[in-house]
Parts: structure tokens; C-alpha cells; sequence
């Protein structure tokens, strides 16, 4: 029976926040919703947070998280995710058809019951290499053009800048709050397959991704209605 990882990428550095991954959002840091909706989540078997910053592991530690201390070079600005988990595979030695659940700390809005879904989802679709949650937006953005040149270039294509909005398809965003996907289908490119994606359609609102102060402001207002709403 092939085991599931949640990975949590939670690097020191941050500019728009200062320790953004630890900052206090009601009465937790912020990482730690996302550790408590692996943990809830029911289908994890071991949750792991990797970061490069001491004080971030310690409340990694404090939530019963594993720890996972990231390589500096790992940790710049400008460091993509991809190598974090092949860190995060050379390291921990996770089965070819092990399952990675890749979770960013700034999505706290993401529950255990997303994951859960999300899983059962991914393991329905043999076919897919990889899963991403998404929210849904407006298709007239596939009627926008591109510029930067001479000329104007439809973006998705010369026919939909003149076809009606409901005869283009949905579109979807992703939202960063879940990744899923198979050691043996990373490892093929050390990269999050990027080919035979599958959608978990979250609710804009659920969907925040925490980057700025005032998204800290808005997280602890829909928390609170969470709570009194008793979900």
C-alpha cells in the first residue's frame, strides 16, 4: 500500500511579511493550519515541513510535524519548489508510488476535508500524473490579447477573441493551496508533472493565499465565520 507525504515548503526569508510562514493569524502561527489539516485530514501518514529556518521547525516541532532542514541555496527569493522536493525525496527515500501532497503554508483556508477529497480524486484518475486545486474565474480573460510588440496577439488563439463567452470553456486558476502527485512521476524530471493534470475545484473564497498584511486581516475574519458557522 503505497504511503502519503504532506510536504510543507516553509522557507525564513519573506518580504512581504516578515516571517510570513510563522506570522500569527488568531491564535496560531500560520503554518500551523496547514499542519493541522494534514494531521485532520485522515489520509496522511507522515507530514513533513522543510525549511531552512530554525524557529519555523521549532513550530513545526511544537504541531508534531517532522523536520526537514533545507539547504540554504534552497532558500533564496528566487529558489523554485522543484528542488525543495527532490530534497525532500533524496532525503527521506519516500517508494516509487508513494504519494506527495505538496501543501503551502499560506493557504490556511484549505481544511482537512479538501485534502481528503482531493486524494480520493487523484487516486479515482490512474491515468493523471499530477493533481492541482483550482478556483474557478472568468472566461472572457481567454478573449485578451497580448501586447509588447508591433502588434496585438490574441492570447488563446485567433478565433476566441471573437467567439462568445459562453460557447469558450471554463477556466481555472491555480490557487497553490494543494499539489498532488507520485515520487516515480516527479523523479521522471525532477519537476511537478506538468502534463495529464487533473483539477480539485476549490471556492474562491476558500482559495486565499496569504501574501500580503491586509490577506492576514481577511484569513482571520472568514476563520472566525468558520468557527461560528461551526465548519
Amino acid at each position: 500500500m503505497p504511503k502519503v507525504f504532506a510536504l510543507l515548503p516553509a522557507r525564513g526569508g519573506s518580504k512581504g511579511i516578515l516571517q510570513k510562514n510563522i506570522a500569527p493569524l488568531l491564535d496560531q502561527p500560520l503554518i500551523a493550519y496547514s499542519i493541522q489539516a494534514a494531521q485532520e485530514s485522515g489520509v496522511i501518514d507522515a507530514v513533513y515541513v522543510s525549511s531552512d529556518d530554525d524557529q519555523i521547525l521549532s513550530v513545526a516541532h511544537y504541531y508534531k510535524a517532522e523536520r526537514l532542514k533545507r539547504d540554504p541555496h534552497l532558500a533564496r527569493d528566487d529558489s523554485p519548489t522543484d528542488p525543495v522536493i527532490a530534497e525532500f525525496i533524496h532525503r527521506v527515500k519516500p517508494a516509487g508510488k508513494d504519494i506527495i501532497v505538496l501543501l503551502q503554508p499560506t493557504s490556511p483556508l484549505r481544511t482537512g476535508e479538501h485534502i481528503r477529497e482531493a486524494l480520493a480524486e487523484f487516486n479515482d484518475f490512474p491515468t493523471c500524473h499530477s493533481l492541482i486545486s483550482v478556483y474557478e474565474i472568468s472566461n472572457k480573460f481567454m478573449k485578451a490579447y497580448v501586447g509588447g510588440g508591433e502588434f496585438l496577439h490574441p492570447l488563446a488563439g485567433e478565433h476566441t477573441s471573437y467567439t462568445r463567452r459562453q460557447d469558450l470553456p471554463s477556466l481555472y486558476m491555480p490557487n497553490g493551496a494543494i499539489y498532488i502527485f507520485k515520487v516515480d512521476d516527479f523523479l521522471r524530471e525532477e519537476k511537478i508533472p506538468r502534463t495529464h493534470i487533473i483539477p480539485y475545484l476549490m471556492s474562491d473564497y476558500d482559495s486565499l493565499d496569504i501574501d500580503i498584511p491586509d490577506d492576514l486581516e481577511i484569513a482571520a475574519q472568514r476563520l472566525r465565520e468558520r468557527l461560528k458557522d461551526g465548519n
